[in-house]
């Protein structure tokens, strides 16, 4: 199978920019938090699938998405990653070209008034490591 690097097109920075903005205008779960995060200049992106909630949240949806694609005929299977060079080169281009204003806007009418952030009731004061990047600078 081909490897798909999407940071092989020269969109890529944009896109990831636009992407992470989109996906803080959402308001919801930890991806959401993360990237207000790295948009904030907080985190990195590279250490997305070091920080625990949002690795909790890819798994979920990485199995959900496993039992979906168990679900299609081995064909089209086939067919499918015949394709996925392409749709990955389209979607990038398309996220470095979106109207990201626009996008926002709408995005953020749609998920209603933004909510508080509460805390963890699991954490107490102790538990500042948890917030720590994965990877430190050396």
């Amino acid at each position: 199978m081909t490897h798909l690097d999407p940071a092989d097109n020269p969109g890529w920075p944009t896109a990831r920019h636009n992407m992470l903005r989109l996906l803080a205008a959402s308001g919801t779960g930890a991806g959401a938090d993360f990237a207000k995060d790295v948009l904030a200049g907080t985190r990195r992106p590279h250490e997305l699938l070091a920080h625990g909630p949002v690795t909790d949240e890819l798994a979920e949806q990485g199995a959900a998405f496993r039992r979906l694609l168990d679900k299609i005929p081995p064909a089209e299977v086939r067919e499918l990653r015949a394709f996925a060079q392409d749709a990955v080169r389209r979607e990038v281009e398309e996220l470095a070209s979106l109207d990201i204003e626009a996008a926002e806007a709408e995005l953020r009418a749609a998920s209603g008034p933004p909510r508080e952030s509460r805390p963890d009731e699991r954490r107490d004061e102790d538990d500042d490591w948890f917030d720590r990047p994965y990877m430190e600078d050396l």
